[in-house]
């Protein structure tokens, strides 16, 4: 068993792996991967027995540390249908004898919450578990389940309140109107900034047409009040983005926008996902934030980052 590191010309293998396995999303391709390439230092690892590829773990480097990945919101180990437990028992213990010899001391990992999952892809939690390493973050998503999925007659009242007000839910291709809402909310409430500028947001759409949609509610004259980014992401929608103008809160623009993707999505996927909604590793919980999500029907899905001390 070998563990390599990855190269630029290894781009396409690494991408139909990703494709073909059994956990990965576009987060890990790699035209998604490198676009802030020049934030982190890359240190993904190709895995193989005998010439074959079993696995991937996308990764940077951090010092004497390694996370996987410091960009991504998750990012362990990727593999395909034909991982085993006993199998990812000798990957994991050949990748840390890897890292610890290239001066590793941590890997910070970060588990692909199952809603990911084509199907159960748990080995490399019981291989954490055997080697000793302990959680360092538990943070709190809401999903709902979409199949039989009956909408809170609240929300569906605010939807035609929306609807009845002019606001409209269309797809857009110009990400850059969007963008500036959503980073203008996020520094007006939380004060931060987007972690995509409209250009980086503009080529990731344009990298994954069919898994990134750009999503705007408008009025009859064209003003934008609000709409969402979401990430088409194996089983899952995600909602990378919500964004609200003052305006579009009195119009109940949120309930509108919630009963779209939910109508949108119930085809396509799964589950569909509105993000964490925790602080500080989850120490720290928005209990607002949290409480909107559950009353849309959503429950609590765990996002898990694992310490390993090497």
């Amino acid at each position: 068993m070998k563990v390599l590191p990855y190269s630029a010309a290894d781009k396409p293998r690494w991408d139909s792996f990703v494709r073909n396995s059994r956990n990965g999303t576009l987060l890990f391709e790699r035209s998604y991967m490198d676009y802030h390439a020049e934030r982190f230092k890359d240190a993904s690892l190709l895995i193989e027995d005998e010439g074959r590829l079993l696995a991937l773990l996308p990764a940077s480097r951090h010092g004497d540390s390694l996370r996987s990945h410091g960009g991504l919101t998750y990012g362990g180990f990727i593999t395909d249908a034909q991982m085993r437990v006993e199998k990812m028992l000798s990957v994991f213990a050949t990748t840390c004898n890897a890292l610890r010899a290239a001066g590793i001391r941590q890997l910070e990992y970060k588990a692909i919450p199952h809603i990911y999952h084509r199907q159960p892809t748990e080995e490399d939690l019981y291989a954490l578990f055997r080697h000793g390493a302990h959680l360092l973050k538990r943070e709190p998503s809401a999903a709902i389940e979409l199949a039989g999925l009956h909408l809170p007659s609240m929300k569906r009242y605010g939807a035609r309140q929306a609807l009845k007000l002019g606001l409209r839910c269309t797809q857009a291709t110009d990400a850059s109107e969007l963008m500036a809402l959503i980073d203008s909310n996020l520094r007006a409430r939380h004060g931060v900034a987007a972690v995509h500028t409209a250009a980086e947001m503009q080529q990731l759409h344009a990298n994954f047409p069919q898994h990134i949609e750009l999503l705007e509610v408008r009025d009859a004259t064209g003003v934008l009040h609000g709409g969402a980014v979401v990430y088409l992401a194996g089983p899952v929608a995600h909602t990378q983005y919500l964004a609200s103008s003052d305006s579009g809160r009195r119009s109940s623009l949120m309930e509108l926008l919630e009963c779209e993707l939910a109508e949108r999505y119930r085809n396509r996927c799964r589950w569909l996902e509105f993000g964490i909604s925790s602080e500080n590793g989850g120490q720290t919980l928005n209990a607002g934030l949290m409480r909107h999500k559950e009353k849309f029907g959503a429950r609590c899905v765990c996002y898990d980052t694992y310490l390993l001390d090497l």
